[in-house]
C-alpha cells in the first residue's frame, strides 16, 4: 500500500513545475520586452531629441538671404548721386502654396501676375523659399498687406535709388532686382558698393504667415562707397546745353564731355538720350550705354592741330610757312582730296584756321609713318583710356605695315582712324595742359562701410604728347578758329580766349562714306591760356539746318562754357590789349605772402613758380608728402587752398607753362 501511494502522487509535482517555469519565461520576456521598449525611448528621447527638434523647425521655419546696403555714390562735393532707401520684397513658402490655387490665383491679381508666373517663380526657389517679388511699389505692398496670404511674407530690403534721376544716368548704371551692379560704375564698382549678403530666418506663426527674425536694419550699409570726379551743377549744365544742340539739330543724339586739364578729372560726361537708372527696364540697351566710352567714330578735322603739333614738335613745319592748297581739289594716288573751299596758298595757321584738308594731306608727306603711328599712339589714340568704365573701346589705328600710300594724308585729317569721345577731350587735355597726356578719372575717392578712406586718386601723368613750346604755338593758332576768320566763331566765348577746333565727319556704312550722317564736333578749351575746362560736343546726325560743327556743337560748347565758368568762380580776362607791364596771360597774379600758410594747412600755390611752390610749401612743413607735376606756374591743387592736412597726407600742384601773348 505504501508503494502504491508513493508512486500516485509523484508525477503530480512536473505539472506544476513546469507552468512556474512558462510563467518565469513569459514574464522575463515581457520585462525583456518593455526594457528594451524603455531603452528605445530613451534613446529616442535622449539621442534622437534634438535632430526631432530641428525637424519639426525645419517645417515651420528656413534661411533666407537678404540684399545687402549698397554703398552710396556721390558727386566730388558730397552730393548724393545713388543711394540706398528701405523698401519691401515678397516671399512664400512654395510647399504650403502647393495644394492651394485659389491663393495662388489671389497672388496673381496682387502683383499682376499670370497664375503661370506665379508657379514659374515658385519653383525657381527653393522647397522652403521662393522670391515672388522684389521692390514692390507702395499700391502693390498695400494690396499685398491687405490680402494676407497664409505662406506668404515681408521683407524689408534696401532699394537702390537715384535722386537726380537721370543726371549722369548711364555713368551711374544700374542695379538689378537681385541687387547686382548690371552698369555703369555700379558695375565696374559692384563688389565694393554691394558688400555681403546677410542671412535671416524665417518663421511660420499660427496662421501660416511667414514672419522675419534677426532681420538687419535696412540702411546700415555694408558696402563701401565713391565720390566722383563728376560736379552735379556742371553735369546738368552740360545735359541742358547738349539737349539743346541735338533738339535744334533734329539729331539722333550727342555726348558731352568736360574735363579740368591739369588732372584729368572728368567733371561732366552727358549723353543724349538720357537715361534714369530708377526705371531702367522701360530704357533702350543703346540709352544704356556711355557713348563717350564705347563708341567709335572718325574724328575729322579735330585731329588736324593734333597731327600739325606732331610736325612742329619734330621741326618738320612752321606755323608761318605757306603751303599751295591746289585751288580744292586736289588729285593724288588715285583718288580726289577736296576741301570746303577752294584755297590757294594758305600758311600752316590758317590751314588750322579754315580747316583746309589738302593743306594738312600736303604736310603728312614729311613725316614718317613710323613717328605719325607713334605720335598718335602717345596721344592716346589706338588704346583705352582705361577710365572706370566697363566696355571701354581702345578704338581703331592701323598699324602701318598694312597703310597705303594714301593713308597717312587722311589719317592727317581724320578719316582711316576710329576714336572715342574720350580719346579725343584726352588729348586736347594734353594739348591745353602744356603737353602732358594725363589719365582721365571719374572716381576721386574709394571709401570703406565706415565712411573710411580706402583710396584717393591723385593726378596721373602719362606721357609728353607735346613740348610745352608746341603747345603754346597751338594754341595761338587755334584761338583763331573761333575768330571771325575761322569754322566756329559760334563758340567764343564772351570775355574769354578759347582755343578749339571743329569736326565734321562722315559716317561709315557698308564700306562706304554716307556723307548724308555725319558726327558734327567741336572740341576747345577756356580760357585758352590759362585753361580751367576743355570741353568736347559732338552731335549724332543733325539733319536740320547746316550740319558744320561750328554751327551745329560750337553754341552748345559756348554755352557749356559761358555757365561753368560763372559757375566756378572764373573771372572774364581782361582786353586782349594790354600795356607792357601787365601780367602775361595764362599766370595767375602772384602774391606770395598770401601765399604763407600756418603749419599743417594747405597754402595757395595756384600762380607760383615751382621754386616759389616749394618754399611755402616747406614753410608748411608739407613739403615731404607734396607731389609736384609739370613745368611753368601752378594751376591746379589738391587739397585747396586753406584746407587743414593730417599727416601722411600727400599733396599735389600741377604745373603749367605760361603762355605768350
Amino acid at each position: 500500500m505504501r508503494s502504491s501511494s508513493s508512486r500516485s502522487r509523484a508525477p503530480s509535482a512536473g505539472p506544476l513545475r513546469g507552468e512556474r517555469i512558462r510563467l518565469w519565461i513569459v514574464g522575463a520576456t515581457l520585462l525583456g520586452l518593455l526594457a528594451t521598449a524603455g531603452v528605445r525611448a530613451g534613446h529616442l528621447q535622449l539621442r534622437k531629441a534634438a535632430e526631432l527638434r530641428d525637424r519639426a523647425a525645419r517645417q515651420h521655419q528656413g534661411q533666407i538671404e537678404i540684399l545687402p546696403t549698397r554703398g552710396a555714390i556721390y558727386d566730388r562735393n558730397g552730393r548724393d548721386l545713388a543711394l540706398s532707401v528701405p523698401g519691401w520684397s515678397l516671399f512664400a513658402d512654395p510647399s504650403a502654396l502647393a495644394d492651394r490655387p485659389e491663393d495662388l490665383a489671389r497672388l496673381a491679381a496682387v502683383l499682376g501676375y499670370t497664375e503661370a508666373e506665379v508657379r514659374r517663380k515658385l519653383r525657381a526657389g527653393g522647397k522652403r523659399f521662393a522670391w515672388l517679388k522684389r521692390g514692390l511699389s507702395p499700391q502693390e505692398l498695400s494690396r499685398v498687406r491687405e490680402a494676407d496670404i497664409p505662406g506668404t511674407g515681408l521683407a524689408q530690403e534696401p532699394l537702390r535709388f537715384y535722386p537726380k534721376r537721370s543726371l549722369a544716368g548711364q555713368v551711374l548704371g544700374f542695379v538689378g532686382a537681385d541687387g547686382k551692379g548690371l552698369g555703369g560704375l555700379e558695375f565696374r564698382f559692384d563688389r565694393l558698393l554691394r558688400g555681403r549678403e546677410k542671412r535671416v530666418l524665417a518663421t511660420r506663426d499660427a496662421r501660416g504667415r511667414l514672419l522675419l527674425r534677426n532681420a538687419p536694419d535696412p540702411l546700415e550699409a555694408s558696402g563701401g562707397s565713391l565720390v566722383l570726379t563728376i560736379d552735379e551743377t556742371l553735369q546738368h549744365i552740360a545735359e541742358e546745353e547738349l539737349a539743346r544742340a541735338v533738339e535744334a539739330s533734329r539729331a539722333r543724339g550727342g555726348v558731352a564731355v568736360v574735363v579740368e586739364p591739369g588732372s584729368g578729372e572728368i567733371l561732366a560726361l552727358a549723353q543724349v538720350p538720357p537715361f534714369n537708372p530708377n526705371d531702367f527696364a522701360a530704357s533702350r540697351a543703346e540709352d544704356r550705354k556711355v557713348r563717350a566710352a564705347v563708341d567709335v567714330f572718325e574724328p575729322g578735322s579735330t585731329m588736324k592741330p593734333l597731327f600739325v603739333g606732331l610736325l612742329l614738335d619734330r621741326g618738320k613745319a612752321r606755323p608761318g610757312e605757306r603751303i599751295f592748297c591746289e585751288n580744292g581739289k586736289w588729285p593724288v594716288h588715285g583718288r580726289v582730296i577736296h576741301d570746303h573751299k577752294p584755297h590757294g596758298w594758305l600758311t600752316v595757321e590758317e590751314i588750322l584756321r579754315v580747316s583746309s584738308n589738302i593743306g594738312v594731306a600736303k604736310l603728312s608727306e614729311r613725316i614718317s609713318p613710323e613717328d605719325l603711328y607713334t605720335g598718335y599712339r602717345r596721344l592716346g589714340f589706338g588704346r583705352p583710356t582705361e577710365v572706370e568704365l566697363p566696355g571701354e573701346s581702345r578704338g581703331i589705328l592701323p598699324e602701318p605695315e598694312g597703310w597705303s600710300l594714301m593713308t597717312p594724308k587722311t589719317l592727317a585729317y581724320g578719316q582711316g582712324i576710329g576714336t572715342t569721345a574720350l580719346q579725343v577731350v584726352g588729348a586736347f587735355a594734353a594739348l591745353a595742359n602744356g603737353g602732358q597726356r594725363m589719365r582721365l578719372r571719374l572716381v576721386r575717392e574709394v571709401r570703406g562701410p565706415g565712411g573710411e578712406t580706402l583710396e584717393r586718386a591723385e593726378p596721373e601723368p602719362l606721357e609728353e604728347a607735346f613740348s610745352p613750346a608746341t603747345a603754346a604755338r597751338l594754341t595761338r593758332i587755334l584761338e583763331g578758329v573761333v575768330g571771325p576768320e575761322g569754322t566756329a566763331p559760334q563758340a567764343a566765348v564772351p570775355g574769354f580766349r578759347v582755343a578749339g577746333k571743329t569736326g565734321t565727319a562722315w559716317k561709315v556704312e557698308g564700306g562706304r562714306y554716307n556723307p548724308k550722317k555725319v558726327w558734327a564736333s567741336f572740341v576747345g578749351y577756356v580760357p585758352s591760356r590759362a585753361p580751367r575746362l576743355v570741353i568736347l560736343v559732338a552731335v549724332d546726325e543733325p539733319t536740320k539746318g547746316p550740319r558744320y560743327g561750328g554751327v551745329v556743337a560750337g553754341p552748345a560748347f559756348r554755352e557749356i562754357a559761358r555757365r561753368s565758368l560763372a559757375y566756378l568762380g572764373v573771372a572774364p580776362e581782361a582786353p586782349v590789349a594790354r600795356a607792357e607791364n601787365a601780367p602775361r596771360p595764362g599766370r595767375a597774379e602772384r602774391a606770395p605772402a598770401s601765399a604763407e600758410a600756418e603749419p599743417g594747412t594747405m597754402p595757395d600755390c595756384r600762380g607760383l613758380t615751382l621754386r616759389e611752390a616749394v618754399r611755402v610749401l616747406g614753410r608748411a612743413g608739407l613739403l615731404e608728402e607734396a607731389r609736384l607735376l609739370g613745368t611753368g606756374w601752378a594751376a591746379h591743387q589738391d587739397p585747396a587752398p586753406g584746407m587743414r592736412v593730417e599727416p601722411g597726407t600727400r599733396c599735389t600742384v600741377v604745373f603749367r607753362p605760361a603762355f605768350g601773348g
